[in-house]
């Protein structure tokens, strides 16, 4: 089975882009989120804002990543409360919230293969000439 293709920013973000293997016509969306969605639970909202903070300067996270995100930050709300009121929250819950913190690189053997700059600094191909 061949791995899924990184997008060029998070390759950029992790040290490992190569000119040879850039996508020129790769979409290069706006790095910058929607608000936050009014359905989300209480919790949700208040990690939804403080990883859009976080993620938004290093320049990983886009409008595409809306839904991604959302469903994360929800989960992570679900999973408060089921802590809070003794509720038992099921396996299956805690492995999907910990795929989606692999995907935006929040664990730290995720972490520890992303090589962040300061998020202000585009990708231009031109860099390498």
């Amino acid at each position: 089975m061949a791995r899924k293709a990184l997008p060029t920013q998070l390759k950029i973000v992790k040290g490992t882009n190569r000119k040879d293997r850039t996508n020129p016509a790769e979409p290069k969306p706006e790095s910058k989120l929607p608000s936050c969605p009014a359905w989300m639970h209480p919790e949700g909202k208040k990690e939804w804002g403080r990883l859009v903070d976080e993620m938004t300067k290093i320049g990983v996270v886009t409008g595409f990543d809306y839904i991604a995100l959302a469903t994360l930050c929800n989960m992570w709300g679900e999973y408060v409360e089921g802590a809070q009121t003794g509720e038992p929250v099921s396996v299956a819950h805690i492995t999907q919230m910990r795929l989606y913190l692999v995907e935006f690189g929040m664990t730290p053997s995720s972490r520890s293969k992303v090589h962040a700059g300061d998020g202000e600094k585009e990708f231009d191909p031109w860099d390498d000439f």
